[in-house]
């Protein structure tokens, strides 16, 4: 076979793909959980030489309103990979335990979501592929749970829908000041970059 030059993203992209179908068709999640991470780590680099905010450092943000605290950002992108599980698939660290245990459903679910999240800042069109995620999410997560096994009577997406409109007063105040922070953080970025 000759050898062929492929794109970061493109390959991003496909690694994707495929963890999305893993997924999708309930055929190895674990495996999809591995995509998904390279998959991630590609997008990640390609949205920082983009100049751009990855989600690790969105997601920092919203960690910083939570809690007043603000966690070093290659600690807490470490933190989101190790919840998913992404860090315990891929690597075997001296004196690391011969077992993982998880939820492989969630986890890879999480993976893939954090992979979309990444790929969207670069490519704000989503591909197919993509929309049958999303789509997939909206009818069988309501939040806290895959639903794909239960029957079906509406989209599982409406129960998030309805927490995010009960969310407390407080929150809605965390909220205000996430996003003012963060529009003014873009304001500076793109005067900067003028």
């Amino acid at each position: 076979m000759a050898e062929k030059t492929i794109g970061k993203l493109e390959l991003a992209q496909r690694q994707l793909e495929t963890a999305i179908a893993l997924f999708v068709s309930r055929r190895d999640r674990v495996s999809a959980i591995t995509l998904a991470g390279a998959a991630d780590g590609i997008l990640h680099g390609l949205v920082l030489r983009a100049g751009k905010q990855p989600f690790a450092d969105y997601a920092l943000g919203v960690r910083e309103a939570l809690s007043g605290e603000t966690p070093a950002k290659a600690k807490f992108a470490r933190h989101i990979n190790d919840k998913l599980n992404i860090n315990d698939l891929k690597h075997m660290d001296e004196g690391g335990m011969d077992q993982v245990t998880f939820d492989p459903d969630i986890s890879a679910l999480g993976a893939i979501l954090k992979a979309i999240a990444n790929h969207h800042i670069l490519v704000p069109k989503h591909p197919d592929f993509i929309n049958a995620m999303l789509q997939w999410t909206w009818m069988f997560y309501d939040g806290n749970q895959i639903t794909e096994n239960e029957p079906y009577v509406k989209p599982a997406g409406e129960k998030v829908m309805q927490w995010y409109a009960e969310r407390t007063e407080e929150m809605k105040k965390m909220e205000e000041r996430f996003a003012k922070k963060y529009q003014d953080l873009f304001k500076n970025i793109e005067s900067a970059s003028d």
